[in-house]
């Protein structure tokens, strides 16, 4: 595996991810195919195994950090590809723990395909069912915002397995060749990062052999799970990495920006507001680095994972909203960046569970943490 360097990606990042490419990228004018294989080949994605080192986890994230600076894109598609090769790795099978190695290595495409018309963050509305018949398995339903489905080799698939039992014992997790035939994918138009589409995919009969389920019949619950915390972990730490960046370009505009014949930065209500920026972006950035190292300790950080993402995705919003204010008229013109950063980031509430959603569940964990003063 490739050593990790934080200089190295920053260097490979602003030698191939000009504001013309990443333009082109978010509109979907550009495909971000032959970036993403030049940075595979790097070795990058390979700190997705994070289970044949656990210190790849922390290199991982700061490698959506760096990445979520340039490109909504870029970094999305190594988020994507990450989660799906972790999974595998943890509860697939030797065949299909060889679809995560090549994932990693960027040879293999992955998307994962969770949310339905009427299941986001409600779960237990999921109406995708698995049903084996003889010695296969037929799918049949509806997915919606399956991102990078239209470009992936293999689709994970999460289907009501059980319909009598209990949400969490009642899902399986398949993983579905793109071209099996019944499977419909549409890409869908977004408001940013088209160049990575959201899918739509109607499942009609799509039948699959037996060993296409993902661990065991019904136990998708739990790999459902590892990976959401994972994700969100992932989320947080590209909202932390983006918000450093508006920080630091906001710093130099004021700077350079005259206002009365003075530096915009001089004046007090925009230096306070940016101060506010740094100290919510460290504490963010604390937050995430927290949780990963509750995870390395082998611990189940549900609230710490859950609070970094709310807070984090919130900081990020609030950074793109002060350039939106603090740039004027030109942060509304295509030609600087901060526009896509609001666009592009608005993604962080709703990607790994929508901030309600983290709320619900570190609410849910609260009497356990007040009574072991945890907080």
């Amino acid at each position: 595996m490739t050593e990790f360097s934080p200089s190295a990606v920053k260097e490979w990042c602003d030698a191939r991810l000009s504001e013309n490419i990443t333009h082109d990228l978010d509109t979907g004018e550009g495909s971000p195919m032959d970036f993403y294989s030049e940075f595979a080949a790097k070795g990058w994605i390979e700190f997705a195994d994070i289970f044949k080192n656990p210190q790849n986890l922390p290199q991982l994230m700061q490698i959506l950090k760096i990445t979520s600076r340039y490109s909504g894109v870029l970094c999305n598609m190594i988020a994507v590809n990450a989660v799906g090769a972790i999974l595998l790795s943890v509860f697939g099978s030797d065949l299909q723990k060889e679809t995560a190695q090549k994932t990693m290595r960027g040879k293999q495409l992955l998307s994962f395909s969770l949310t339905e018309p009427e299941a986001g963050s409600d779960i237990q509305n999921l109406k995708t069912t698995g049903e084996k018949i003889n010695s296969h398995w037929v799918l049949n339903g509806e997915k919606y915002l399956a991102t990078g489905a239209d470009m992936a080799d293999f689709i994970l698939v999460v289907a009501r397995t059980a319909p009598e039992k209990p949400i969490n014992k009642a899902i399986s997790v398949f993983l579905v060749p793109r071209n099996t035939p019944g499977m419909t994918i549409t890409p869908q138009k977004k408001m940013a990062a088209n160049g990575f589409s959201s899918c739509e995919i109607t499942l009609s009969s799509v039948t699959l052999p037996e060993e296409a389920v993902v661990g065991t019949k019904d136990s998708g619950w739990g790999a459902i799970a590892f990976v959401g915390g994972i994700e969100r972990l992932m989320v947080a730490a590209t909202c932390v990495g983006l918000s450093h960046h508006i920080l630091k370009y906001l710093y130099e505009f004021t700077q350079k920006r005259i206002i009365q014949d003075r530096p915009l930065f001089d004046i007090q209500v925009i230096n306070h507001q940016m101060a506010d920026l740094a100290i919510q972006i460290k504490a963010a950035d604390l937050m995430v680095e927290n949780a990963i190292s509750l995870l390395l300790q082998g611990k189940t950080p549900a609230l710490e994972i859950c609070g970094a993402k709310v807070f984090a995705s919130e900081t990020q919003q609030a950074a793109s909203m002060a350039a939106m204010k603090i740039m004027g008229g030109r942060a509304y013109l295509n030609s600087f960046p901060a526009q896509r950063w609001l666009r592009e980031g608005l993604l962080s509430l709703y990607a790994g569970g929508t901030n309600e959603l983290q709320k619900n569940i570190i609410v849910r964990k609260l009497p356990t943490v007040l009574v072991s003063d945890a907080i």
